[in-house]
């Protein structure tokens, strides 16, 4: 009896070369097999790795942010009507005018507001009327060598927002002469922003920034003016701020101009869903940020992440760009016009990423970015210049950036290469010298958060508003997007700002002096002390 099973004769090796081909293979399969294993393991450590940095996105704490301090103009105090006053001051001054204005409020046995009509066939009963009445120097109501004689008014309506709405009546006066009877004066009117439109300028600016600066989306404007018995569809309000966009489109270029001639700027994009693209139905855009040192945000809306826009809009930019490393903007700008300084921030963020798979390298990297952000934060407790600063960075930092790249190039043969230690390493090496670029010149920055901060208003604005409509929609968003951006960055009431820029607009003033750097220097004092002196008038009639 045989206890073991004779092989047959195709299953005995014939001799010892074919046995060791076996036991090869058998080998071969074994390591491919755990090569596998291993890929796997590493693919579900990555996974991990991504799940839980995108849980710490979602529900972590930021602590980046950093809040904005607005600084109001002289006399900037928002009493009802106190926008009115100011814009029939500035009728007065431009024609040397006289008239009043005087304030009707609804009296309670006026009809309430109907429910909601198919159309608007006249402006509600149920609000204030303010009208401003305007008359002709007594001097040139001669006619015939007698005085000219009260016929009547020339009236038209705006809706203005103020504080609560109102029906703005415009009252002309009209004048004739009872000897000829054949003359007619007319007092002239004020500037229309958007001639003939519904929405007066007032209204305008705060619907701007209710759109573009709170991301309020127009169907739930058009849901808060129904709540006050307006019948304002989001058509009418898309469209006027398209308009509006149009009128500030030379303000716009003149102030992309402004941060291009910078020195030193600050580049960044992000996504945003477009409902109509021009390639045909829902797709994705990008608003692109362009900003310098001294607070001016542009944003320039593309629907590629091409080259296109940065091509475009920094084509005649010499000097530093502080990016993010994204490989477009090495392509589409000169190196003999533009240096590339790479954003510490960045780095910093890998490492943060990679603590849990490697806490105790991911800790001693942050140590040594810590150290780097800590000679910038000396400068500024001791309020160094620039130049002071940049001999700040070339004493202390240079030894702390050789220790780093030691530890670096180290650690980068002790880690997976596609491990999340591996991959922030890599990150670091590859912009190395980009990196290094900030201890040049006292006027670079460690990283590119100024750039980051500015799109953060677009990244809230997306889950309200979640989409644009079409390419006006978006370079509509684009325009009112850098002008409140910018308003903000240099502590000015954006609202303020585009109501009298948009005046100022219709009057003919140069859109080059109208930027919110230029509309400071320029006009900021002028507003306020005019403010200031028609506030002083209306609370001078309510004290008496």
């Amino acid at each position: 009896m045989r206890l073991v099973p004779e092989m047959s004769a195709v299953e005995r090796p014939l001799d010892v070369e074919a046995l060791k081909a076996l036991v090869l293979e058998r080998d071969r399969i074994i390591a491919q097999r755990d090569d596998e294993i291993a890929q796997h393991k590493q693919s579900i450590a990555g996974l991990e790795h991504k799940l839980h940095v995108w849980a710490k996105m979602l529900w972590g704490p930021r602590t980046e942010k950093r809040p904005t301090e607005i600084v109001l103009p002289p006399g900037q105090v928002w009493l009802p009507f106190a926008d009115l006053l100011d814009d029939a001051q500035r009728l007065a001054d431009g024609h040397g005018l006289s008239g009043s204005i005087e304030v009707r409020l609804p009296s309670e046995t006026q009809p309430k507001p109907k429910a909601r009509a198919k159309r608007r066939t006249e402006f509600p009963d149920h609000l204030p009327r303010v009208r401003t009445t305007i008359e002709v120097p007594e001097q040139d109501r001669m006619c015939c060598g007698a005085p000219m004689e009260p016929m009547g008014f020339e009236l038209s309506k705006e809706l203005e927002r103020i504080e609560t709405a109102v029906v703005h009546e415009i009252a002309r006066t009209k004048y004739c002469c009872r000897t000829c009877q054949m003359q007619v004066l007319t007092a002239p009117g004020p500037v229309r922003v958007l001639p003939k439109a519904l929405l007066g300028a007032n209204w305008l600016a705060s619907l701007a920034v209710e759109r573009f600066g709170n991301h309020m989306p127009y169907y739930r404007l058009e849901k808060k003016y129904e709540s006050e018995g307006l019948l304002l569809s989001r058509t009418v309000l898309c469209r006027s701020m398209i308009e509006l966009g149009k009128r500030f489109e030379p303000v716009y270029q003149a102030l992309g101009e402004e941060v291009t001639k910078s020195d030193v700027a600050f580049a960044d994009e992000s996504s945003a869903k477009v409902q109509a693209s021009n390639a045909g139905g829902p797709g994705r855009s990008w608003v692109w940020l362009y900003a310098n040192k001294d607070g001016d945000c542009f944003y320039d809306y593309c629907e590629s992440r091409g080259r296109d826009s940065p091509t475009r809009v920094l084509a005649d930019f010499k000097g530093a760009l502080h990016d993010d490393g994204y490989c477009v903007y090495e392509v589409a700008l000169d190196p003999a016009k533009v240096v590339h300084v790479a954003c510490w921030a960045h780095v910093r963020r890998k490492y943060d990423e990679a603590s849990d798979a490697e806490p105790t390298l991911a800790k001693e990297a942050l140590e040594w970015i810590a150290r780097l952000y800590a000679i910038d934060s000396a400068g500024k407790q001791r309020g160094l210049a620039a130049g002071e600063l940049g001999a700040l960075r070339r004493e202390h930092a240079p030894p702390i950036l050789a220790g780093f790249k030691q530890w670096l190039e180290v650690r980068k043969t002790q880690v997976l290469p596609e491990g999340p230690m591996g991959r922030a390493i890599g990150y670091t090496l590859g912009r190395w010298e980009a990196l290094c670029r900030f201890v040049e010149d006292g006027r670079f920055e460690l990283d590119n958060n100024r750039a980051e901060r500015a799109l953060r208003a677009l990244a809230v604005g997306r889950k309200n508003w979640v989409q644009f409509g079409n390419e006006n929609g978006g370079h509509t968003a684009a325009v009112f997007l850098s002008l409140i951006a910018t308003c903000k960055e240099r502590g000015i009431d954006p609202k303020l700002y585009l109501h009298d820029a948009a005046l100022l607009l219709a009057e003919g003033a140069d859109p080059k002096t109208l930027t919110p750097r230029q509309w400071k220097a320029r006009f900021s004092a002028e507003v306020g002390k005019r403010r200031g002196y028609v506030l002083a008038q209306l609370l001078g009639k309510l004290d008496a």
